[in-house]
């Protein structure tokens, strides 16, 4: 019997399907692997944690406000933060996290909403450099009481 003139780009459509769906979740475990790296990192004071999650060359940003009230941009190297951050004694609480959302581009580049231990909100963009998952920037505010 000859198969249908449909069935065999049918079948085609689905292993396709399939691949990208791998593809995808790889990517997703690969970005949620790097954010937890960061998150873990800070916990523990782990500079081998933090330096593999963030792009030696990233930058860390928010929004502050100067003496007389007037909004400012501030930015940190990441490179001397990590180093500050992996001096600092790790807290004796439980810290809290939770990926409020996550938006995966062309495979390449990827934007993470982040809660960090219900203090700071936290916008990670992350790229996909030589095959592994990096934080390139991180802009943060602290969180509403």
């Amino acid at each position: 019997m000859r198969p249908s003139k449909w069935k065999i780009p049918a079948i085609l459509l689905m292993i396709f399907s399939c691949a990208l769906t791998a593809t995808a979740s790889d990517d997703e475990a690969q970005i949620r692997a790097a954010v937890m790296k960061y998150f873990e990192g800070i916990g523990e004071g782990s500079f081998e944690k933090l330096s593999s999650a963030f792009h030696s060359k990233s930058r860390m940003l928010t929004a502050e406000k100067d003496d007389t009230g007037n909004a400012y941009l501030k930015i940190w190297e990441m490179e001397p933060t990590i180093k500050r951050w992996s001096k600092s004694t790790p807290p004796k609480r439980e810290r809290t996290h939770e990926i409020l959302n996550m938006h995966i581009m062309d495979g390449r580049l990827a934007s993470v909403s982040f809660d960090l231990d219900g203090r700071y909100y936290d916008l990670l963009t992350l790229a996909k450099m030589d095959g592994e998952w990096k934080i390139i920037n991180k802009a943060f505010i602290r969180q509403k009481k």
